[in-house]
């Protein structure tokens, strides 16, 4: 039920290599690797390590599995991108709705209506359905 969180900067365990005695850092040094390749050559004899590569690249070349990936990459975006619409929507909704209130006031006060469309921004027509 406990856990721990630490914070780790893989650049420090780049070019790692398993020596039998530094199986940590090599693991971290995995995060590290850009090829199969390289991986094996930093999980060096570790079996478990070796299982962990064989499993990645087992993975790599599963069509599906990449494809999924690419659905799921494909989710976030789109779901990022929405939020951010919807950000930017909420930012114009809230400042045409103040808009609205400073010209409801300006108007209330018997500001000319000239002077409260430039003021907000807002049409004469849009001003005078305010009346």
């Amino acid at each position: 039920k406990d856990f721990k969180i630490h914070e780790v900067y893989l650049d420090n365990y780049k070019g790692i290599r398993y020596n039998g005695d530094n199986k940590e850092e090599a693991y971290l040094s995995l995060f590290t690797a850009t090829s199969y390749e390289e991986l094996r050559e930093i999980a060096g004899d570790d079996k478990e390590a070796l299982k962990i590569v064989d499993e990645l690249e087992r993975l790599g070349l599963d069509d599906k599995f990449g494809l999924a990936y690419d659905n799921e990459i494909m989710q976030k975006k789109m779901i990022n991108t929405a939020r951010s619409w919807g950000y930017d929507d909420g930012k114009e909704d809230g400042a045409r709705a103040k808009e609205i209130e400073i010209a409801k006031n300006l108007l209330k006060n018997e500001v000319s209506i000239d002077i409260v469309s430039e003021s907000t921004g807002l049409s004469v027509e849009e001003l005078n359905k305010l009346v």
